[in-house]
């Protein structure tokens, strides 16, 4: 379970989900973030809802053990969306989770890239 964010798309390869690269850990087109206790990390999307809000305000078939790659557009709205959620109460991980994503929007609509999210 990770989150890659595209720096360009240069050289990147483009399949039915959108762009990737072989080896996100290291490949420096991209930057890479392990969640770090996978499925308890993941489940805290899941016990706030998090997925479905996302789901369905990105149009986004992202679900539980599912991925999707969200284009500057639909980071804009991921954004939008953390940042009203990071006015609510939350865990030190799963705020810490929000604000990474939160990031890796930000800079994905600065460059006109995109964030992959595995789940």
């Amino acid at each position: 379970m990770h989150f890659v964010l595209f720096l360009t798309f240069d050289g990147v390869k483009f399949g039915i989900m959108g762009p990737y690269v072989d080896n996100p850990e290291t490949d420096k087109r991209v930057k890479y973030y392990q969640l770090e206790n996978s499925w308890d990390d993941v489940d805290l999307f899941f016990d706030d809802y998090a997925i479905d809000e996302i789901a369905k305000r990105c149009d986004s078939l992202i679900s539980y053990g599912e991925a999707d790659y969200f284009n500057a557009e639909k980071c804009t709205i991921l954004k939008d969306w953390i940042d009203e959620r990071l006015q609510k109460p939350a865990s030190p991980r799963y705020r810490e989770m929000l604000e990474i994503l939160k990031d890796f929007c930000q800079q994905a609509i600065e460059l006109n890239t995109g964030v992959y999210i595995d789940l």
